[in-house]
């Protein structure tokens, strides 16, 4: 293809300024130049065209049907343009800071206490990023991240939150108050658990409880804590899960968690890019972080 017949930006400038002023003299005002520059910049554009696009009297500027039809396109192209800087600016004034966790941490602990977050921090774009394996935290990527384990975490600034704790909940509609009462009980499991290790299974709770006579492996299997959570508000089973990403549901009165033992897990840690850990935003978020985990309260099971 041809290339296509650039026009001098300058020229369709002042030819803009003039066709929506009607004057030179306010054109040369709005762009800050001379009336005389404003002329240069017209006869300019005329001779590339080959074509007169404004008519010019001792009392008027007006456009000619050519100068119709450009001024239609430089109208419509300046607002576009000048759309688009407002959008880059406002773009700038704003921060971008995406947050990744586990899809459990998201969806049972984060998702209730968004609004807040976002109350605390209104100048930044709170982006959440779901995935169970560590991503790599980056400026301009993924800049934060609440991960699970013992720690430490290579290539991360950390701060421990919280240590996370697992035991049996259900829903109370099941009426489960006693040890054998499980004997009866649909078990539910939660298959593919990575950490904490060994895993927080059945057959672990049961020989920590002294609980005999139980088939543990029994029961309906799911892929994730999400899943299996929901199963237990449904009133499906009991699950094994993290009293810490349940305490909504067990403080609403959704779920129960009718037994101890519970069993350790690992820590929750606050991580972000080693470079942005002063950032005054990823301050007040890990702040945010420390005080709404460490404030809140774990549920104690019943006996």
């Amino acid at each position: 293809m041809p290339a296509p017949d650039l026009l001098p930006l300058t020229s369709l400038r002042a030819f803009d300024a003039v066709a929506r002023r009607s004057s030179f003299k306010a054109a040369a005002a709005d762009l800050f130049v001379t009336p005389t520059a404003i002329s240069h910049q017209i006869r300019q554009l005329e001779a590339h065209l080959s074509v007169r696009v404004l008519n010019r009297t001792a009392r008027a500027v007006t456009l000619t049907a050519e100068g119709r039809v450009l001024y239609a396109a430089t109208a419509s192209g300046f607002a576009e343009i000048a759309k688009a800087i407002a959008l880059l600016r406002q773009r700038q004034d704003s921060t971008v800071l995406t947050l990744s966790s586990t899809t459990a941490f998201l969806s049972h602990w984060m998702v209730p206490r968004l609004n807040e977050l976002q109350q605390l921090l209104p100048d930044v774009d709170l982006r959440l990023h779901a995935s169970d394996a560590m991503v790599e935290l980056q400026s301009g990527g993924v800049e934060v991240a609440i991960r699970y384990g013992k720690g430490p975490f290579v290539g991360a600034a950390t701060v421990r939150l919280r240590d996370d704790v697992f035991g049996p909940v259900c829903s109370p509609g099941l009426g489960i108050s006693k040890l054998k009462d499980l004997r009866r009980a649909a078990l539910i499991h939660i298959d593919g658990r990575r950490v904490p290790s060994p895993p927080p299974n059945w057959a672990r709770w049961c020989r920590e409880a002294g609980l005999s006579g139980v088939d543990t492996r029994a029961g309906v299997h799911f892929p994730d804590s999400t899943l299996a959570v929901q199963a237990s508000i449904a009133g499906q089973g009991v699950s094994i899960v993290s009293l810490v990403l349940v305490a909504d549901a067990l403080a609403a009165g959704l779920l129960v968690a009718p037994f101890a033992p519970v069993l350790r897990g690992e820590t929750y840690h606050f991580a972000c890019a080693t470079d942005l850990e002063t950032r005054p935003h990823i301050v007040a978020m890990r702040n945010w972080f420390l005080r709404v985990m460490r404030e809140s309260r774990q549920p104690a099971p019943h006996n």
